[in-house]
């Protein structure tokens, strides 16, 4: 009988665990929606019953004066936070992805235009934006005419204008004299078809058995440099005269 009693305490206390496990709104009474006016409530925040393990025990005597040691539980009411973005910094941010899509597409369009234009001048189909700076500056000293030793606009010859365009395009500072250059490039090509714009292309030109011109390959099989008879000039690889004196490329 005495443990019959002892199981009956047991799973009362048990019961009343539970019943602290189970949400407020299912202990809290509806109120009767009949004789009254329903009143204008305000929104809260949502919350949740979060039921935890307390540190200390709850000591309970039973019928037989048996002390038993039986786990204690607390109840915790939480808040639920949320982190909601303002419609105001939403918009904010899509306007500044439209404005930031618009300019892109507005640079876009007069890299286009522009690489048709030097497209036009230098005589080769340009389509990568990337070496823009090098076109530009190529076009510039087209018909700048020759004089040995010159390195400004009245004047420049093969290896002071290759030198303006690595100062200006690579802002590197290359040696005086294509004999020179030639030899302390940094890599060496052999093939032309290996050939990207802004290597230098070197010759050996009058039957002469070293280096004595450099020019500056701008693609489609053609480079840009300054020529005895017509200065600065576009002549192509390809060329009786400079597909004979071709002896390599070089690129820093």
């Amino acid at each position: 009988m005495s443990i019959s009693k002892n199981i009956l305490g047991i799973s009362t206390f048990l019961l009343m665990c539970s019943m602290a496990l189970m949400p407020i709104s299912a202990t809290t009474p509806k109120k009767s929606k009949t004789g009254k006016k329903k009143t204008k409530t305000t929104a809260h925040a949502p919350k949740s019953v979060k039921v935890v393990q307390a540190s200390e025990n709850v000591a309970m005597m039973t019928n037989t004066g048996e002390e038993v040691s039986l786990p204690k539980f607390d109840k915790i009411i939480e808040d639920h936070h949320y982190d909601v973005v303002s419609s105001d910094v939403l918009l904010a941010d899509a306007g500044a992805a439209v404005t930031l899509s618009m300019d892109m597409m507005k640079q876009r369009m007069l890299e286009k235009k522009e690489m048709q234009e030097l497209s036009s001048v230098l005589g080769i189909s340009i389509t990568n934006p990337d070496y823009l700076n090098l076109y530009r500056e190529a076009a510039d000293w087209l018909g700048t005419r020759y004089r040995r030793g010159g390195m400004s606009r009245k004047a420049v010859d093969c290896s002071g204008f290759t030198n303006i365009i690595y100062k200006n395009v690579y802002d590197q500072k290359l040696d005086r004299v294509s004999t020179t250059i030639a030899k302390n490039v940094k890599e060496s090509i052999t093939d032309k078809a290996d050939l990207l714009p802004g290597d230098m292309v070197f010759f050996s030109t009058f039957k002469k058995k070293y280096i004595n011109h450099v020019g500056v390959y701008i693609g489609d099989g053609k480079f840009i440099h300054a020529s005895i008879k017509k200065g600065v000039i576009i002549s192509s690889l390809a060329e009786g005269y400079y597909s004979t004196a071709w002896r390599k490329g070089g690129r820093n």
